[in-house]
C-alpha cells in the first residue's frame, strides 16, 4: 500500500483532497502573475494567500487538473504555474485579485489518438434513455474522482479537457496515465464526465467529476498483479469510486477490490469479469436500445444492468458490458456527491435501491430520499446489528440495577422501622402478660403445657399478625 500511495503522489507532489468550486455557473478565480513578492508562483503559495492554509493546494490542483489553459499547458506539477493561466479556486477563497464570473476562453490542444470526427445522433440513445442532466440541479458529481484503472486516458481528448487529473501509469513503473490512445479507458472516461464540445451536449453522467487514469497495460488485458496495484493506486489518490475492467476472481485482485471497500470505495466492473457478489461492489451487465439483455449472464451473476450496445461517447461509438459499467460509475459519482455521509456499501446499496426495471437509474439515485438508518436518516431507525441489540440489553440492565440499589436504599429505613414496630409490640405483649401472671395464678399463661414436650407459644399469632399489620403499612405507603 505505501507503494500505491507512492505512486499516485508523485505525479502530483500534494496530497489527494477532495475539493468543491463555487456552487453556482459562475467561477471563482485567478490568473496566474509573472511572480508574487519576487518569486515564481506555485499551488502552496496560492492556497496559502487565498485559503489561507498552503496544505490546501491539493483542493486547486483537483479543480484545475487537465483543464486546458489559454497557452495550451495543463496544469500538472504545484510548483509550476505558467503566467496567464486562469486557476479556478474553491467557495470560500478570498482575495482582491480574484474574479468572479466566466472562464475566459481556453486555448486548443490536439489529440495524437486518432478517433472518429462525427458520432451518430442516433448513438446517444444510452444517455437519452437515463437522462442524467436532470440529476444536475441535486448534483454533477462535483467533488468526486473516479478512477478509471485499465489502459489509460487520453487527457487531451476535446470532449475530456479539464476533466482528467493525471494520473499513473503503472504497467511502465513511472509517467503519467492521461497519455493513454489504445483500448477503450478514454471511451468509459466520456461515458462518466465526458463532453463532446457541441453546443454544450455532454456524454458525461457526471461532468463535474474527475478522472483518475491508472494504466495498467495497452489494451482489457493487464497482469493481475499490475491491476491489483492499480486498484491500490486509485485508493491512494483519493478516488470515491473505481471503475476497473480486470478480472477480480484472482486471489491479490480480489483482495485488493475487498481493500478498496474497507477504504470507503464504491468498486465497479463488468459482469463479464465473473466476480462473486459483494457490499461496496456492482457487478454490471449491459442491455440494448430494445431493453433486452445483451448476453446470457447467469442469474447471480449481475446486480444491476445499463446500456451497453452502440454507446455514444468521447470519439466515436463502443460496445460491451465495460461501457455499461461506465455509465454505473458516474452514477455511483452522483451518489457520492449527494450523500459524502454514506459509505461505499450504503452508497451502492442506494445504487441498486433506485433502479427501473433493474437497469441503472441516475435521477432517482440523488433524488429518492435515503432509508431509515441511511445516512442522514440514521438516527431515525432502530439499530438492526448484533452490537446495537447488545447495547439495548446492557443498558436496561444498567437501568435495573439502578433501580434495584434505589429500592434497596429506601427500602432499608422502612425495614428497620417496621423490625422496631414489631419488637416494641411484642414487648409491650409480653408486660402485659407478666403483669397478669403476678396479679393471680388462675392465669391460664402459667398453666403447664398439656403435652410437656412442646412448649406453648403465644407469642406466635401475635406476631403474624402484627407482620400482617406492618405488611398493611407498607403496602400503603
Amino acid at each position: 500500500m505505501a507503494v500505491a500511495v507512492l505512486m499516485a503522489t508523485a505525479a502530483t507532489g500534494v496530497t489527494a483532497t477532495a475539493a468543491q468550486a463555487a456552487p453556482n455557473a459562475e467561477q471563482l478565480y485567478y490568473t496566474v502573475a509573472p511572480a508574487y513578492q519576487g518569486a515564481p508562483e506555485n499551488l502552496w503559495e496560492v492556497a496559502a494567500r487565498f485559503l489561507g492554509d498552503a496544505d490546501r493546494a491539493g483542493e486547486i490542483l483537483d479543480l484545475n487538473s487537465g483543464r486546458v489553459q489559454p497557452d495550451g499547458g495543463r496544469l500538472a506539477d504545484p510548483g509550476r504555474l505558467h503566467e496567464g493561466w486562469h486557476l479556478v479556486l474553491p467557495w470560500d477563497a478570498v482575495g482582491n485579485a480574484l474574479h468572479d464570473g466566466p472562464l475566459p476562453a481556453a486555448g486548443e490542444v490536439s489529440s495524437d489518438c486518432a478517433r472518429d470526427a462525427e458520432v451518430p445522433a442516433a448513438a446517444s440513445w444510452g444517455q437519452d434513455l437515463l437522462g442524467p442532466s436532470r440529476a444536475w440541479s441535486v448534483t454533477d458529481g462535483s467533488g468526486v474522482k473516479v478512477a478509471v484503472v485499465g489502459s489509460g486516458v487520453d487527457g487531451t481528448a476535446p470532449g475530456l479537457a479539464g476533466r482528467v487529473m493525471a494520473g499513473v501509469d503503472v504497467a511502465s513503473g513511472t509517467g503519467r496515465g492521461d497519455t493513454g490512445c489504445a483500448g477503450p479507458g478514454t471511451a468509459l472516461a466520456g461515458i462518466i464526465a465526458g463532453d463532446d464540445g457541441a453546443g454544450g451536449k455532454t456524454f458525461g453522467v457526471a461532468p463535474g467529476s474527475r478522472i483518475v487514469p491508472v494504466k495498467v497495460g495497452s489494451d482489457d488485458e493487464s497482469p493481475d498483479n499490475l491491476a491489483a496495484t492499480g486498484v491500490d493506486v486509485a485508493v491512494a489518490a483519493g478516488a470515491s469510486v473505481i471503475l476497473l475492467g480486470a478480472d477480480p476472481t484472482d486471489s491479490e485482485m480480489r483482495a485488493a477490490v475487498n481493500d478498496a471497500v474497507s477504504r470507503d470505495v464504491v468498486v465497479v466492473l463488468p459482469a463479464s469479469a465473473g466476480a462473486a457478489p459483494g457490499d461496496g461492489l456492482l457487478r454490471v451487465g449491459e442491455v440494448a436500445e430494445n431493453g433486452r439483455a445483451a448476453d446470457d449472464y447467469p442469474s447471480d451473476a449481475v446486480d444491476v444492468l445499463a446500456p451497453g450496445v452502440g454507446i455514444a461517447t468521447v470519439g466515436g461509438t463502443g460496445s460491451g458490458a465495460e461501457y455499461a459499467a461506465a455509465f454505473v460509475a458516474g452514477t455511483a459519482a452522483l451518489v457520492r456527491a449527494a450523500h459524502p455521509e454514506l459509505h461505499a456499501a450504503e452508497a451502492a446499496r442506494q445504487v441498486l435501491a433506485t433502479t427501473a426495471r433493474e437497469v441503472v437509474n441516475p435521477v432517482a439515485a440523488v433524488t429518492t430520499p435515503l432509508p431509515a438508518g441511511v445516512g442522514a436518516n440514521a438516527s431515525s431507525a432502530t439499530p438492526s446489528n448484533g452490537l446495537g441489540t447488545l447495547s439495548r440489553v446492557l443498558l436496561w440492565a444498567a437501568a435495573a440495577m439502578v433501580l434495584l440499589l434505589l429500592v434497596v436504599f429506601l427500602r432499608q429505613p422502612v425495614t428497620q422501622s417496621a423490625a422496631r414496630l414489631v419488637s416494641h409490640r411484642r414487648a409491650r405483649r409480653q408486660a402485659r402478660a407478666a403483669r397478669a401472671g403476678m396479679a393471680g395464678d388462675d392465669d391460664p399463661f402459667w398453666d403447664r403445657p398439656a403435652n410437656p414436650g412442646v412448649p406453648a407459644n403465644p407469642g406466635i399469632r401475635a406476631t403474624r399478625d402484627e407482620a400482617d399489620e406492618v405488611t398493611e403499612e407498607i403496602s400503603g405507603w
